[in-house]
């Protein structure tokens, strides 16, 4: 039946607790297309995302992820600075990724 009413099947999914949530989900999966993340930049952040949702008992404190998370842009800032040639292009980088990181996490 679901294959005959496609538009209940769409309405059903918008009751679901996991709406949202894969909204969300296709969200990021799009900006990660639009700034065609590099391998190494997705690993990054998905290590980054998965150690955030983490149960704090797992993980030793909130306090080590966001050193973690602070590491991360400490280490973004200093590939910046390594790139002088692209200046303008690498800080415009750096802000795409730490405001896709933010975005993660609201």
């Amino acid at each position: 039946p679901w294959m005959l009413f496609p538009c209940l099947r769409r309405e059903r999914m918008r009751q679901s607790a996991m709406f949202e949530l894969c909204q969300g989900m296709h969200q990021i999966s799009l900006q990660f297309v639009r700034l065609q993340l590099s391998f190494e930049e997705y690993t990054i952040m998905k290590v980054l995302l998965l150690l955030s949702t983490v149960p704090k008992d797992g993980l030793k404190s909130q306090a080590a992820f966001e050193e973690m998370r602070a590491n991360y842009i400490k280490e973004l800032k200093k590939m910046v600075t390594k790139c002088p040639s692209n200046s303008g292009q690498s800080w415009q980088r750096f802000y795409q990724l730490t405001k896709l990181l933010d975005s993660m996490h609201d």
